[in-house]
């Protein structure tokens, strides 16, 4: 007996190309330099390798630019310094969402559902996925440096009591002098990222407000207010997300929590730079010249999409969420921000050794 009305490919393509269109930007993976790869359902292996040029090839040596003149024989040629960087990607898949194929039930009713509850539910949780392992990445000290505030020992930034001893700009700064001077590198953009928790902190700090020095209680700026004067003081381009995730396991009571927050501890405020010279890079051909470069790239073999299964004789109809990536850093190595092309701030205060302030007191 025939499944009357199924939602066929050509439907949820249509629906999901809908919902990217118009929610893609709440999601942070939506900012991320993009390469494209092979894995083991497209290609013959999940692994990509290529070479990337060190920074230094375009910086001049002192003996680099000398005298010459016709009938002389040019300077000897120079051998470019390269580093091999390498990283593979999963094939990751959603649980199934089921629908039971009821007579009687149109097939504007099934649409409905596909474009109300199928879709958003399966490409959101691919997108979610994307998402935490960015800020995993950001907060990941094997990868990039941290730095901790001034401040007292066992405060943190949204302490007011201990405001007259903070001075965030200057830490920030501290660091981001060594980092910025890679950003004239053509295609370089410094950015910062940080959860909606941080941004409320920073917010209402005078040295940001401009309450000034020792204010017991700050005035808050408004958060579009806040990101313009963040980006301006810092130059860079600043991304605050307030994303929701389910930080527990299947089949666990669900935990709600921010993304780019899942505890105080993972808070990001993290900055770096990102490879903006095109909208993707192609690593599918060993002919390629591309070699993505930066803290951050999002490798992807397989666009977040919905599959689905029509079976006949359970007279269901399942859909999964499924996409292939991964989230890498061509330069991280914890070597500092000069080498790693970025960095991140203590999140939550430690007692140590070494103590650190950070942003949020324990």
């Amino acid at each position: 007996m025939t499944i009357p009305y199924a939602v066929t490919d050509v439907d949820i393509n249509r629906v999901s190309k809908s919902f990217v269109q118009s929610n893609l930007g709440s999601f942070a993976i939506s900012t991320m330099p993009k390469a494209l790869c092979l894995d083991r359902f497209t290609g013959r292996s999940n692994k990509t390798d290529y070479d990337l040029a060190s920074l230094s090839n375009a910086l001049l040596e002192g003996t680099n630019l000398r005298d010459w003149s016709p009938g002389i024989d040019p300077p000897a040629p120079n051998t470019l310094a390269e580093t091999a960087v390498s990283f593979s990607v999963r094939i990751r898949s959603t649980q199934s969402i089921i629908r039971p194929m009821r007579r009687g039930q149109t097939m504007e009713h099934r649409f409905a559902d596909l474009e109300n509850n199928i879709v958003p539910i399966q490409l959101s949780k691919t997108y979610q996925s994307m998402d935490a392992d960015i800020a995993a990445a950001m907060t990941n000290a094997s990868l990039f440096q941290s730095f901790g505030f001034s401040g007292t020992a066992g405060e943190g930034l949204d302490q007011p009591s201990d405001y007259a001893n903070q001075n965030p700009v200057r830490d920030i700064e501290n660091q981001l002098v060594l980092l910025r001077p890679y950003s004239n590198f053509a295609g370089m953009e410094l950015r910062c990222y940080m959860s909606g928790k941080v941004a409320s902190v920073l917010a209402s700090h005078p040295s940001y407000t401009g309450g000034g020095s020792g204010s017991a209680v700050a005035s808050g700026l408004p958060r579009a207010d806040f990101i313009s004067r963040f980006s301006s003081l810092h130059g860079c381009k600043t991304y605050v997300f307030d994303n929701l995730i389910n930080s527990n396991g299947l089949g666990a009571t669900a935990s709600i929590v921010e993304t780019f927050n899942q505890t105080n501890a993972s808070a990001v405020l993290f900055f770096g730079l990102f490879d903006t010279r095109g909208a993707s890079f192609d690593l599918t051909s060993e002919m390629t010249n591309d070699a993505p470069d930066g803290c951050l790239v999002w490798a992807s073999s397989q666009d977040p999409r919905v599959d689905q299964f029509l079976d006949e004789r359970k007279q269901v109809q399942e859909f999964w969420g499924r996409c292939g990536y991964t989230i890498y850093s061509p330069r991280g190595a914890a070597a500092g921000p000069a080498a790693d092309l970025g960095f991140f701030m203590q999140a939550e205060t430690t007692a140590g050794p070494p103590a650190a302030v950070g942003v949020f007191k324990p």
